[in-house]
């Protein structure tokens, strides 16, 4: 199971131009106007005169910045006066920082930006880049989206500076996304059965080991169709079949669209045992809805959180 620290976002204030504690000036990174160099702090907060110690600090552990946007307010006091400090990125590819200290987010993800004296002592931010289109942290998908792209799951549009929650998501996707989920393996032979996946798509080393793997079995023509949108059915059965077909504890169909009959039938009722699927409420499944990328990525988390040993 995969397993990191999801980063708390904390949103911050618009706008500001420096902060004042007692004797000490704090340098502050701001989006208006001229970028000004560096302010250097006469004092640390709660001092009472000089200290001999090199002393830096920032003003914030986390930050939040949306893709393509400066972040508005990032402040740090350096003691004493006089020491040179370098602003680095731990990953300039989703955020960089100038040597001024104006933190710019690229694409979305995870970036730790560091602030270090010459004499070598730091302090640091986290920093977590936003979708342009998934900013609402009450949104169900909000979570599920930038866990999973921390750990490269799921990916985005243009440069990855959208998620678009709204499009469909295809069964191309959704086992590009498991197997993401699934550490990337690679699979045992070197070419696919299916006659409508070559292999200079990106879901062809997927598609090969989720059939491998008894995910997948496509359909009688001997094709995947790829492009098709997964429907909501398919995704359950995905996910169950990956977790190794496994018995549901009872045999209560918690939805009133959904038969014994059906395929899929196991897989709703364990994926509701699981809290992976909750339907909707009018006690429906809706077997044949098209799964939405905001539905799809809050399968996957949630069979992280809820099923991922399996």
């Amino acid at each position: 199971m995969i397993r990191t620290k999801l980063i708390t976002t904390i949103l911050l204030a618009a706008t500001a131009t420096g902060l004042i504690w007692g004797n000490a000036v704090f340098a502050s990174s701001t989006d208006k106007g001229d970028l000004t160099e560096e302010t250097i702090v006469t004092s640390p907060p709660g001092s009472d005169g000089p200290q001999t110690p090199t002393t830096v600090r920032l003003n914030k552990r986390d930050a939040v910045v949306v893709a393509k946007k400066k972040l508005p307010l990032l402040q740090a006091y350096v003691y004493p006066p006089e020491t040179k400090v370098k602003w680095t990125s731990s990953d300039n590819s989703v955020a960089t920082v100038t040597s001024n200290g104006i933190v710019s987010g690229l694409k979305a993800g995870y970036a730790v930006i560091t602030v270090t004296s010459e004499d070598g002592v730091s302090d640091f931010c986290n920093v977590t880049v936003l979708y342009k289109d998934v900013m609402d942290s009450k949104d169900f998908w909000y979570e599920p989206t930038y866990q999973l792209t921390s750990t490269g799951v799921v990916k985005g549009y243009n440069n990855q500076t959208e998620f678009r929650p709204a499009n469909n998501c295809s069964r191309a996707q959704m086992v590009t996304f498991i197997w993401r989920l699934a550490g990337e393996p690679k699979p045992k032979s070197a070419t696919c059965k299916f006659t409508d996946v070559t292999s200079d798509k990106y879901y062809y080393k997927p598609v090969i080991w989720a059939v491998e793997n008894g995910i997948t079995t496509g359909y009688n023509d001997n094709t995947f169709r790829p492009n098709v949108t997964c429907l909501r059915r398919h995704a359950v059965t995905f996910l169950w079949r990956f977790a190794g077909s496994p018995k549901p504890s009872t045999g209560e169909i918690r939805f009133k669209d959904v038969k014994e009959t059906d395929y899929f039938c196991n897989p709703v009722i364990w994926a509701s045992e699981k809290n992976i699927l909750a339907g909707y409420e009018d006690g429906t499944f809706k077997p044949e809805g098209e799964c939405l990328r905001r539905q799809m990525v809050t399968f996957l988390y949630k069979y992280d959180k809820f099923a991922g040993d399996k």
